[in-house]
């Protein structure tokens, strides 16, 4: 393992699942308490203390690449990868693979997690047991759309992997279950570069995409390990509308209102100084 850490987040997705809204602008775009999604991603990888971002981008991509622009005002540096054609989550994660060369964490850009902590736990958790993966869960009743991670967690939330799988039928679920939950993926990963020659040997699926959860089961049976931690905060998909309402609804009863305005007020400023001496 290197000692430094990078941040990839794949944004190229196309959010048929947000439509109308995603049909105009990037589902990475919606805001949630005043702001996008990708920007609460960003914050989430500079408090794992991730100084250098590469974005995966497409087609009709550009708002959200005006929106961050090279990651100064955010406190980090952006560089963007663009992805000619979106053929799976793998495949995002695989345009990393000249550009990048030692640990990085993963997060996906229609993610939306709190408290933003949680990736440097998840960090320090690989960083301790040096596995090519630690993904980061989620208990959900509920598996359908779920990649899914067999796991036994120790008090701590924390375990070894040992099989996953991308979306299981009912019948293929049941052995993920522990006791009445399952452990879902939440597009939180940290990785060694290691996994690139997985992902190049994952055949693509029945929609012709490349999984990501395929070539971490790929490493698995080769007898790499992979370790899992729990998420012990929220954890939000942008891209259903009930999740996303369900939550904004949630959030908004915890929200320190005047200091989230003071926040808003002090980037307008540095956007506008920015601006003004172009």
């Amino acid at each position: 393992m290197k000692n430094e850490i990078v941040g990839l987040i794949p944004a190229a997705g196309s959010g048929t699942r947000l439509y109308p809204f995603a049909r105009a602008v990037p589902k990475e775009m919606y805001p949630i308490l005043g702001k996008a999604v990708i920007e609460h991603c960003v914050e989430n990888l500079k408090e794992g203390g991730i100084k250098k971002i590469f974005m995966v981008v497409g087609y009709q991509k550009g708002a959200l690449m005006d929106y961050i622009g090279d990651g100064s005002f955010f406190g980090v540096n952006t560089a963007y990868i663009y992805q000619m054609k979106r053929k799976g989550l793998g495949h995002a994660i695989y345009q990393g693979k000249e550009w990048i060369g030692t640990t990085f964490v993963t997060l996906l850009g229609d993610s939306f997690i709190e408290p933003k902590n949680e990736i440097k736990s998840l960090i320090a958790y690989h960083k301790k047991k040096k596995p090519i993966a630690t993904l980061l869960l989620f208990k959900v009743k509920d598996p359908k759309g779920y990649g899914l991670a067999k796991i036994t967690c120790d008090r701590n939330g924390c375990g070894t992997v040992e099989k996953v799988k991308e979306k299981p039928d009912e019948n293929e679920s049941s052995e993920f279950k522990v006791g009445d939950d399952y452990y879902a993926m939440c597009g939180g990963y940290v990785f060694e570069p290691e996994i690139f020659r997985y992902i190049e040997k994952t055949k693509p699926g029945a929609k012709g995409e490349i999984q990501i959860t395929d070539a971490i089961q790929l490493a698995l049976d080769n007898g790499e390990k992979v370790a899992g931690v729990l998420l012990r905060g929220k954890y939000l998909d942008i891209g259903k509308w009930k999740t996303i309402l369900d939550t904004e609804k949630e959030l908004l009863k915890f929200l320190d209102m005047d200091l989230h305005i003071r926040e808003r007020e002090k980037l307008m400023e540095k956007i506008k100084k920015h601006d003004s001496e172009q």
